[in-house]
């Protein structure tokens, strides 16, 4: 599993750690503590049953946060705005180390929570938000 950095390796596994998380809350979860300040808007939206989109707030993370939300939300959400395979194309939209992070996010939307928990989110202690 490919992670943005150090950092964002120990967060995501401190806030998925011991949570019975669908998939695709695993990987929307993935993809929104890789970037700094969106995970500073939207970690406490995330509680023990998920994430609450309607209370995510809306401060500009800029265009790489902002790639990264539409991407967890199209994830995540059936019903959100999708994130089409022409923007995920296009490397201005999604330069190269963003579209590893989306396809990351994509194998552990696939993959059942149980090998996720078990394979990728060892028990490590550290604070979330």
């Amino acid at each position: 599993m490919r992670y943005a950095n150090p950092r964002h390796e120990r967060l995501y596994r401190n806030v998925a750690r011991g949570r019975g998380y669908r998939s695709h809350t695993l990987a929307a979860l993935f993809l929104l503590t890789a970037h700094r300040k969106l995970w500073k808007n939207w970690c406490k939206a995330v509680d023990s049953k998920g994430i609450e989109w309607a209370a995510g707030r809306d401060s500009d993370p800029g265009w790489d946060g902002y790639a990264l939300q539409r991407a967890a939300l199209s994830i995540n959400k059936s019903q959100a705005r999708q994130v089409t395979l022409h923007q995920l194309a296009d490397p201005a939209e999604y330069p190269q180390e963003l579209l590893r992070l989306v396809i990351t996010a994509l194998v552990i939307a696939r993959e059942e929570p149980k090998v996720i928990q078990d394979t990728f989110i060892r028990r490590r202690r550290g604070i979330t938000c």
